[in-house]
């Protein structure tokens, strides 16, 4: 923890505000709040100086009058013991967040959904189906020749993908990154950094994204030798469709970006199958990995500690006792809209943008003091951030680095995972 009383210069920070979890910032922790003095993108500096303040006048509320902590979390523990089959929605946490809710969860009979999961859990089904390979940003730094980006961009989830993992200075095999060649699939993209430092332009396939699933279908039909119909699907000249395919299966090591929630929701499962499925073909005589871009506001994070905890994805309710996974019944907004459930637990320590959905339940908000707020809720508790007040980890994008995070800056707000210990022992109190 740093003295925020003297001008004080903090290095190597780690982000928590996008899955690329950015270890190299710089942070000035004087004033009221924490500014990214180095090496940040907008959302860093953006979520450092709205999230790091220190409020003297944070206070939880019942029914928007305050209350004490102790008060506020009895009237939590109330309601959860009260409701047959409570919603735990937001989500956006720490690992430590992330591990006290899920005890809050299965004391409460909850149900899990975070706030990209209506992406994430249609993604998980077609891996389920068909098994994917996917790479990490270390191999992506070293390796990659040929990245082919579907739909995304990657810059508008992840602003500084180029910066650290493309167009870097050096890899460790004796391969030039300058070199690599990009290429974009879809329209409105924002293609600039993809430009190479020598000014190189990447290859820009442009179409409705609503399409990717034709473009796909192309593509996977190129590589298996088999025919396609037209001499311009999409619009582009077949023999362009050819040369990229072509180049795929003539690089060394090829890596085909996605993010799920680029693509038209529908086809989220069978876009990321059928990259699956480009995957497949070219192991056969090279090497090519897939690099989903997820991880933002703790998705990683949440679902990683959900998997190690109960053996289940997202959306599994324990309503019975037992966890009982069902991705289609338990979406929040589909509990909600039907009447399915009783209560609502927004949790979010990482993200105050998003607000909880707007409904007749009791509510119960745990999130920043600046959280966005549609109504005022039942009971609304605030938190520290991590990263920013307090110690924790992160689950980057590639899920096989946690990033530790630190305390810049003291702040008498609780951690997540104490607010929702707190109810926990209340609730047991009580006998629920």
């Amino acid at each position: 923890m740093t003295n925020e009383a003297t001008s004080t210069i903090v290095t190597e920070v780690a982000c928590p505000l996008c899955g690329h979890a950015c270890d190299d910032l710089s942070v000035d922790t004087a004033g009221k709040g924490l500014a990214v003095v180095a090496n940040g993108c907008d959302r860093a500096r953006d979520g450092f100086a709205r999230l790091g303040g220190v409020p003297t006048d944070a206070s939880a509320r019942i029914d928007g009058k305050p209350a004490s902590l102790e008060e506020a979390c009895a009237e939590a523990a109330r309601i959860l013991a009260g409701a047959q089959q409570p919603v735990f929605g937001g989500m956006a946490l720490d690992l430590n967040g992330a591990r006290g809710a899920m005890e809050l969860v299965d004391l409460a009979g909850g149900i899990v959904e975070h706030i990209n999961n209506e992406f994430g859990w249609r993604a998980s089904r077609a891996v389920q189906d068909g098994g994917g390979i996917n790479t990490t940003l270390a191999e992506v730094k070293n390796r990659a020749d040929l990245i082919v980006l579907f739909g995304t961009d990657a810059v508008s989830r992840q602003p500084r993908f180029f910066e650290r993992a493309v167009w870097v200075k050096e890899s460790m095999f004796d391969f030039d990154p300058s070199s690599r060649r990009i290429v974009y699939l879809g329209a409105g993209l924002n293609t600039a950094p993809g430009v190479s430092p020598d000014g190189r332009q990447p290859d820009v396939f442009e179409f409705d994204k609503t399409r990717m699933p034709e473009a796909l279908s192309v593509l996977n039909a190129l590589l298996a030798k088999q025919p396609v119909a037209g001499e311009a699907p999409l619009g582009i000249p077949l023999a362009r469709w050819q040369e990229l395919a072509d180049a795929l299966l003539a690089a060394k090591y090829s890596v085909l970006v996605w993010t799920a929630s680029a693509f038209d929701t529908p086809q989220v499962d069978m876009n990321v199958g059928a990259i699956a499925a480009i995957a497949r073909k070219l192991n056969v005589t090279t090497r090519c990995n897939a690099l989903p871009l997820a991880g933002n506001d703790g998705d990683s994070t949440m679902g990683a500690v959900h998997l190690w905890q109960t053996g289940f994805p997202m959306r599994t309710s324990y309503a019975s006792g037992t966890p009982k996974f069902d991705p289609l019944q338990n979406g929040l907004s589909r509990l909600v809209a039907n009447g399915e459930t009783d209560a609502l637990v927004w949790l979010s320590s990482l993200n105050d943008t998003v607000a909880p959905p707007a409904t007749g339940l009791p509510t119960v908000v745990i999130a920043p003091p600046t959280q966005k707020l549609d109504s005022e809720p039942r009971v609304f508790i605030p938190v520290a951030t991590p990263g920013m007040h307090l110690t924790g980890h992160f689950v980057r994008t590639d899920k096989v680095v946690s990033l530790p995070l630190r305390a810049l800056k003291k702040s008498s707000l609780p951690a997540a995972e104490q607010v929702t210990a707190a109810i926990v022992a209340k609730m047991k109190e009580v006998g629920a």
